[in-house]
């Protein structure tokens, strides 16, 4: 009985590993799009970053990309306490990607695709 559970706990710790890789690809393979939507961006900035939930959400859609880029990760490093930044940790703290948390290559891949819009 010991052994079948040990057995089956290191199986479901494997698969998970597994899955946590598998993940960590696929993000790789994401477009600043497909990442908008897999971190749940769209949740407080709106559809394509158009539409905000809030006035402490700001518009996206059509700003620079390194502004985009400087100023999400001034937050998410914690260089900025106000209201907006966070509004924005807790978000990212609490979404349903919280064990994934953007980095800064999507942050880069987001900024660079809500750009163009």
């Amino acid at each position: 009985m010991v052994k079948s559970t040990a057995l089956a706990l290191a199986l479901g710790v494997a698969l998970m590993g597994a899955t946590t890789f598998s993940v960590a690809a696929d993000r790789a393979q994401m477009d600043g799009e497909q990442l908008f939507s897999f971190h749940s961006c769209g949740n407080c900035h709106g559809a394509q970053g158009n539409d905000p939930v809030s006035r402490l959400v700001p518009k996206l859609a059509g700003k620079d990309a390194d502004e985009i880029l400087t100023n999400a990760m001034k937050i998410l490093r914690g260089e900025t306490d106000s209201e907006e930044a966070k509004l924005m940790k807790s978000a990212v703290a609490y979404s349903q990607a919280c064990d994934a948390p953007p980095s800064q290559a999507e942050i880069k891949k987001i900024a660079d695709w809500l750009a163009t819009l």
